[in-house]
């Protein structure tokens, strides 16, 4: 149960470090070859820096989707919804987060006919020869992500009003 809580907690944070880890060393050793050293060995290598970069960004973009999913950080349009009677507020963005629901499971089924047609027919990066299959995966995994993280937050939600709404809670106070 630990290592579930350390996993539900920390997974994204600790994927998008690594990301941005390995895309800002990639990035200096790329600027820092380029200007500073002549060898054709450690320049040959800067092609594979910046390819191995780039993924790191779109995966990053992808994780950073994911976490914003899971802190409620997306941006929303709601003054319309400030006009909803109180007893309806709680429900406010259902309609929605099932679109987003919906739209994500389809961009997962997307994106797994996308990592099959990979497998079928496969090509590599031009510099790191990583089969793309394992550069797409990224497209279904994060959206799958993105749609249990919604759904765990209303989860969560509903547990604390719940709470919140039990009388349990004026004994306590």
């Amino acid at each position: 149960m630990i290592t579930f809580n350390f996993i539900d907690r920390w997974l994204e944070k600790i994927i998008l470090v690594l990301l941005t880890s390995t895309m800002v060393i990639c990035l200096t050793y790329s600027s820092f070859v380029r200007y500073f050293i002549e060898n054709h060995f450690f320049t040959s290598l800067t092609h594979k820096a910046e390819e191995l970069a780039v993924f790191c960004f779109v995966w990053l973009l992808y994780w950073g989707a994911v976490l914003a999913t899971k802190e409620k950080s997306h941006f929303r349009i709601d003054a319309h919804l400030s006009l909803l009677p109180k007893s309806l507020q709680r429900w406010k963005y259902l309609p929605g987060d099932i679109c987003w629901a919906a739209f994500n499971v389809f961009i997962v089924w997307q994106g797994v006919v996308l990592v099959e047609s990979a497998i079928e027919n496969p090509e590599s990066s031009l510099s790191l020869e990583i089969p793309m299959e394992i550069i797409y995966s990224i497209i279904p995994v994060t959206f799958f992500v993105m749609t249990f993280r919604l759904i765990q937050n209303y989860a969560t939600t509903n547990k604390q009003v719940a709470l919140d709404d039990s009388p349990l809670k004026e004994c306590n106070t």
